[in-house]
């Protein structure tokens, strides 16, 4: 793929392994961890290849869903933030969480995995 903005409502990457280094650094990348019986989603844009977090080029805003609900949503500065965020849910096991991550410049970028 050109490394150029995707113009779609929100863009997804089917293959992150076979993404180009633009869709990698947009592509919401999504960690599940339980600890104690108490379950992590961690949010990080830019997994492999920085996003850049400067005041023209940055991620505005990464909201969480749990199905077609919104848990979470974080809105971020540009410089003094990074795009990587967590909270902790209480889900069930099968739920599908999907990170929605927004780019000032490249629009919106989500990616999903299933508890």
């Amino acid at each position: 793929m050109p490394e150029a903005p995707i113009l779609g409502p929100i863009n997804a990457v089917a293959d992150l392994s076979a993404a180009s280094d633009f869709e990698k650094k947009h592509t919401p990348h999504l960690e599940i961890a339980v600890v104690d019986g108490v379950t992590t989603v961690s949010v990080t844009v830019g997994w492999g290849v920085p996003h850049p977090n400067l005041p023209d080029h940055f991620i505005g805003w990464i909201e969480l869903f749990a199905g077609e609900a919104s848990i979470a949503r974080f809105d971020l500065s540009p410089v003094v933030t990074a795009p990587s965020v967590s909270v902790v849910v209480d889900l069930d096991p099968g739920t599908v969480v999907r990170g929605v991550a927004h780019c000032n410049l490249h629009g919106l970028w989500a990616a999903e995995l299933t508890l």
